[in-house]
């Protein structure tokens, strides 16, 4: 299975978003646009970046009553954004808004549904949020419910990789962030993987930002991390 990286653009301003890409381009063609970068630069950013060729991953992650996701779906679809971001705890009605959303463009988005966020721990869904069922079958009771709807495309842990991929659908597309380089320090992430374990797992995509650009030779970082999931 390929595998492919995204770089998330975890930065403060567009100039320095788009220093990154023409630092990495040739070598990565997607980038995530977070909530902060979002905020500060809209749409201006995404434009710009497809403007450059790049692929765009817009990670604002929806959560709100169903019409309002449905008429924010248009509006990303709109930018010409190639994948978005939806919280799947929203529901099915909402899920169901979001894909009505998109789906008179000729050319869809990708929605990708957000299951449990990789800063979260067991702890943190039985104490905080009071959901019993393990973060294995919490994830997989939402991806399962997202399938039901006609969602394609998932956001979750590298751990949960491997069970989910035994009985999904096999063109069913998994995002992974909470990938570090071997050894790397973690920060808020609670659940990691290497980019190599994450691939092996079953990763069409994994998720990596200041591991990138914050190292003393981006350029030969990436080239590392492609080695290690195109092995």
């Amino acid at each position: 299975m390929k595998t492919e990286l995204i770089v998330a653009l975890d930065v403060p301003s567009r100039q320095e978003a788009i220093n990154i890409v023409e630092k990495l381009s040739p070598l990565v063609v997607w980038y995530k646009v977070g909530s902060i970068l979002f905020t500060r630069e809209g749409e201006a950013l995404v434009k710009a970046l497809k403007d450059k060729g790049c692929k765009v991953f817009l990670d604002l992650k929806f959560f709100d009553i169903p019409n309002t996701v449905k008429g924010v779906c248009e509006v990303v679809a709109k930018m010409g954004v190639d994948m978005f971001t939806l919280h799947m705890l929203g529901g099915r009605e909402m899920v169901k808004a979001a894909l009505e959303g998109i789906s008179s463009f000729p050319q869809k988005p990708l929605a990708l549904g957000v299951t449990i966020l990789t800063s979260m721990n067991e702890t943190t869904l039985h104490e905080d949020l009071r959901i019993q069922e393990s973060i294995e079958n919490t994830v997989s009771h939402l991806v399962k419910l997202g399938l039901e709807t006609g969602m394609q495309g998932f956001v979750c842990s590298p751990h949960e990789l491997s069970s989910l991929r035994s009985w999904v659908p096999e063109n069913t597309i998994f995002v992974t962030p909470g990938v570090r380089l071997p050894g790397e320090a973690t920060g808020d992430q609670k659940r990691v993987m290497t980019p190599k374990e994450a691939h092996q797992n079953g990763a069409n995509y994994i998720v990596m930002g200041r591991s990138v650009y914050g190292s003393s030779h981006p350029l030969q970082t990436v080239e590392r991390i492609l080695s290690d999931i195109e092995s």
